[in-house]
């Protein structure tokens, strides 16, 4: 008769059961709060700037470009906007390492995120140059590299989060659960790119410039929400199979 395995032994092997695709169930609590982390700072982020161009004199919220309220009298504010949404995005690339770990875009999509948010700190620091008439009498002129390196930061951030999206259709694609979120998340990077190409066809001011320039970070924003929203859901569900899957490995 085999003598049963000392409670050491069988700690060990719960801890190395496998963790099946994205389990939401599985993540730890400091995980989750560096994802709210994320969207938490996406809201406030967006609240800011709606709150700032509601109120700035001269400023028009369809036709501008955020950055635009980086100018001018309380720019501050929104640079610090940028700065503090920056550090919460970076912040949250160690939560979507947690979540898609391991598989495919367990280090490629932090890293983005990373750089994203790396992008939006810059554009905090770096504020861009006057345009389309913002602020009120401000004269354009030669491109700063003040506003130079603003812009390449900006482009930097847009296309880490369109990239991130066909990482994460990637990822979705290899999972049985996700497949059909594959093609969302195709689709909302293929917008990201649409709607910043079209924002830059307009000269970043003017028309609706603002408007699409705000669609192509808010696309990317519904996408990562709502696949956190998806995986609060099945988090229940995975976390109780996971403990019923330890305690039959400890009878065992």
């Amino acid at each position: 008769m085999t003598a049963p395995a000392p409670a050491s032994a069988r700690r060990a092997v719960t801890r190395r059961l496998p963790r099946a695709g994205l389990d939401g169930g599985a993540l730890s609590v400091q995980a989750w709060l560096l994802l709210a982390a994320g969207t938490a700072g996406g809201l406030v982020f967006t609240g800011a700037y709606l709150a700032e161009g509601a109120t700035r004199a001269g400023y028009q919220t369809l036709a501008q470009a955020i950055s635009a309220l980086s100018l001018g009298p309380g720019g501050w504010m929104q640079q610090l906007n940028f700065i503090i949404f920056g550090v919460l995005v970076c912040l949250s690339a160690a939560g979507w390492r947690a979540v898609l770990a391991p598989g495919r875009g367990a280090v490629v999509f932090p890293v983005l995120r990373v750089i994203a948010g790396a992008g939006l700190v810059m554009d905090g620091l770096f504020a861009q140059d006057p345009s389309g008439g913002y602020p009120p009498d401000a004269r354009t002129g030669v491109p700063t590299v003040h506003g130079q390196v603003h812009t390449l930061f900006a482009m930097i951030t847009i296309t880490a989060l369109a990239s991130g999206c066909f990482v994460l259709a990637s990822r979705f694609a290899a999972e049985p659960g996700w497949r059909r979120w594959a093609v969302f998340a195709v689709a909302t990077g293929v917008a990201t790119i649409v709607f910043i190409a079209v924002f830059g066809a307009a000269g970043g001011h003017g028309g609706l410039a603002g408007l699409w320039e705000r669609a192509a970070g808010d696309a990317n924003s519904v996408l990562t929400v709502a696949v956190l929203i998806r995986l609060a859901v099945a988090s229940r569900p995975a976390a109780r199979a996971r403990r019923l899957g330890s305690a039959a490995g400890e009878v065992a």
